[in-house]
Formats: C-alpha cells, sequence, structure tokens
C-alpha cells in the first residue's frame, strides 16, 4: 500500500499526528466493521481500513523516534514591553537579543600583551601568592614580580565580547500581559550543527500617561463639566482605534461610568474583546467673570424655587442646625 492511497482511504492529510489517524479509523470503523454494515464488501473494505491505518501509525512513529533522536538547541526566554496600542492594533516592535561569545580582541584569554613591563596585580610585585599558611609562585607572573600582561580593553579582562542583535517582531492585535510570542530558531544553538530553539518571548505592558488594563478592559478617566453631567450632552471619548462619541443623560454632578462594549483589547483566539470603560471626573469653572456669577445666582435662584427636592442634603442640614437658632 501506498502513502498516499492510505491518507486517502483515512481522509487524512500528509501533516496528520497518530491521534488523528487513530480518530479517522475510529470513525469509518464504525461505518464499515462488518458486524455494523451487512454489505457485500464491508469486510473487505474494513480491512483495507485496518491496514492503512497501521502502514500510516508505523510510518509516525518511525518519523518520531527519527526526530527525538536530532538534537535541538534550548528555547530562550524574555521578556518584551509593549505599549497598550500596540496590543490593540498589533504591528512590528523590535526586541535586542544579547549574547556573549569569545572576545575576537583577545581570543578569550582576558589579556593582551603590552608594550611595556608593568607590577604583577595578583602579587603585587612579589612574585609569591599566599593560600593559607603557606607562600606559593604568583602564576599570573610565573614568580617575577612583573608581567607584560594587561587586562584586554574591549572585554575587561573576561575573555567574553557581548553581542546585541536586533529583531523585528509581528505583534498581532489582542495579545495581553503574560501572553508569549514564539519565534522559531531564535533560541539557543544546538550541538552537532542541530536545530536552534526557539525564542520565547513574555508580553509585559509600558506604563500610560491615560489607560490602564483590567483584563482585556482598558479603563480611563474623562474629565469633562460638572455642567454636562447636570444637563446632559455629548463627550469624546479617545480610544487607541480611534474617537467615540456618547451622549450623557441629565443626572447628579458626580462621576459617573460608562462602557463601550467591544472597544477594549480586540478578540483573539476563544478570548472575547473587551470593553472601553470611561468614569467621567466632574469639573468645576476655574475662572469667575462678572456674566458667569449672573448665570450661578440665576440657577440657585432656581433651584430654591424647585424646593428641597433638588438639594435634599442641602435642606435636612439647613432643617437640622439652622432653624431655632
Amino acid at each position: 500500500m501506498k502513502v498516499a492511497e492510505a491518507r486517502k482511504l483515512l481522509g487524512v492529510g500528509p501533516d496528520a499526528s497518530p491521534g488523528t489517524i487513530k480518530k479517522a479509523f475510529r470513525h469509518l470503523a464504525m461505518l464499515w466493521h462488518p458486524d455494523r454494515n451487512p454489505a457485500p464488501g464491508a469486510g473487505e473494505f474494513f480491512a483495507r481500513l485496518s491496514t492503512a491505518c497501521d502502514y500510516l501509525l508505523e510510518r509516525a512513529a518511525a518519523h518520531g523516534a527519527a526526530g527525538k533522536a536530532a538534537p535541538r538547541g534550548e528555547d530562550r526566554r524574555q521578556d518584551i514591553a509593549l505599549e497598550i496600542e500596540r496590543l490593540c492594533l498589533g504591528g512590528e516592535a523590535e526586541v535586542v537579543l544579547e549574547s556573549r561569545r569569545e572576545c575576537a580582541e583577545c581570543g578569550g584569554a582576558g589579556h593582551v600583551e603590552s608594550g611595556h613591563s608593568q607590577l604583577c596585580a595578583s602579587c603585587q610585585g612579589s612574585g609569591r601568592v599566599r593560600h593559607g599558611r603557606a607562600l606559593f609562585r604568583c602564576e599570573a607572573c610565573d614568580g617575577r614580580g612583573y608581567t607584560r600582561r594587561a587586562p584586554c580593553p574591549h572585554c575587561k579582562g573576561t575573555g567574553e565580547a557581548v553581542v546585541r542583535r536586533v529583531l523585528t517582531v509581528d505583534v498581532p492585535p489582542g495579545v495581553l500581559p503574560g501572553d508569549e510570542l514564539r519565534l522559531e530558531g531564535e533560541g539557543y544553538p544546538a550541538a552537532d550543527k542541530g536545530r536552534p530553539g526557539d525564542l520565547r518571548l513574555r508580553i509585559q505592558l509600558q506604563p500610560h500617561p491615560l489607560y490602564t488594563l483590567d483584563g482585556g478592559d482598558l479603563v480611563l478617566e474623562r474629565p469633562v463639566s460638572v455642567f454636562t453631567l447636570l444637563g446632559g450632552g455629548t463627550v469624546t471619548v479617545p480610544s487607541p482605534t480611534g474617537l467615540h462619541y456618547l451622549e450623557l443623560r441629565p443626572g447628579v454632578g458626580e462621576a459617573r461610568e460608562r462602557s463601550i462594549p467591544g472597544a477594549g483589547i480586540p478578540a483573539r483566539g476563544k478570548r472575547p474583546a473587551g470593553d472601553l470603560r470611561v468614569r467621567f471626573v466632574p469639573v468645576l469653572p476655574a475662572v469667575q467673570t462678572p456674566a458667569l456669577a449672573g448665570l450661578y445666582r440665576a440657577i440657585q435662584a432656581e433651584i430654591d424655587r424647585a424646593g428641597q427636592d433638588c438639594m435634599p442634603e442641602l435642606t435636612a442640614w439647613e432643617k437640622c442646625w439652622l432653624q431655632g437658632l
């Protein structure tokens, strides 16, 4: 039996896993097993299905064993800090990878030959170093007390050089802090020229001057005139995807909250989209003019005519503490 014939019989693709192959066989076996299907030729077709299943499973096991034997480097893990706009809109971001390699200037020795002799820093010119109560010949200067070796100025005597590499990462919309992005083959190298590991980037959130994050919801405070809260009106609200216009109903001059469904972090996979939650904070005028003062007095006069229902707390306080004095 050929591979293509076996796959066609079971209805599976070239990348089917052993679990997928078994599931396809079980489904077809329910239809073609001779104990369930009395049609002529059902038993013969069931036998072919069984042969195809065994053949593909043996082939998958052989490939799996070969894959396990192949060396692979370790995965590398690193954080990447993203702003809220990038979580909402997606796009490209950069990440800097640092790795240590043998210093090319000193060949990994950590020192270079100087043009003149200098006092040995290990033994301070004595040619001997103390270990416990005993003195031993200084290996740094071979007991001479002076040396022409100097720390490598490029690696500061470590023998290693730091190599920085900048990678561009494609960030999909809808990621959240704690999610991981995987870059195949950008991890640590493998021995014997095997496949390198992957780079796994854990999402971190950069602080934002306007938005905070609560799960998938965006939260912001929007200053608004106390008179808009009292009398109602249209208020413009920003978001990473654009402007929203909310109609506020007349109410009290206190902070209130409104939500815009689906205007937070976009949906991703099985995770639904978050909301944009706006907390409207009342703001009083900071500048007084004669015209405004006249309007305030007119408003207060209208409130007084309306009676105690307009300001029950004020009416109750005055009744308690002012009457009878």
